[in-house]
């Protein structure tokens, strides 16, 4: 089944590992047999600083400017919402029925800023654990894959 849906995930920089590179690449070239589906790296504004805050500010900046004012958000976040595999597939089904274009926003190495967190109509955590900002990239883009093979009934998700 192919979503009329374009499904956006933004991130501050560029995709640094090239592992990391690989993996995403490779979820996004089967993402895209379901829906219109893209991996943003915006590129930040000047010299990054040290400063936790600054950097979240200058990431939030960046990351807001790039959707639309109405389009739905969702956030991830380590104090977000966690769901099953099959219960995130549902949730993406409320999204892509009820939207036509929706956007997950990935901070960079210290989270994402209030600013950015407050304009998400959802958090999600991919995981109690801690992980790093591309490494969740990675899962993002693998949940989601997972996701709408469950909503195909595709037999990927055992």
């Amino acid at each position: 089944m192919k979503w009329p849906h374009r499904l956006n995930i933004v991130i501050p920089g560029r995709i640094k590992f090239s592992f990391i590179k690989e993996g995403v690449e490779f979820y996004q070239q089967r993402l895209r047999h379901y829906l219109d589906f893209q991996v943003r790296e915006r590129k930040l504004p000047g010299k990054i600083v040290p400063q936790p805050e600054k950097v979240k500010t200058l990431e939030a900046e960046c990351l807001l400017s790039s959707i639309p004012e109405r389009a739905p958000v969702i956030a991830l976040d380590e104090r977000g919402r966690e769901f099953t595999s099959k219960a995130l597939a549902e949730e993406l089904r409320r999204l892509f029925e009820s939207q036509r274009e929706s956007f997950f926003l990935i901070g960079g190495p210290y989270g994402l800023a209030e600013k950015v967190l407050s304009r998400a109509q959802m958090r999600l955590s991919l995981s109690r654990l801690t992980l790093g900002h591309e490494i969740a990239l990675l899962v993002l883009c693998e949940q989601l894959y997972r996701s709408v093979t469950i909503l195909s009934g595709e037999p990927y998700h055992k």
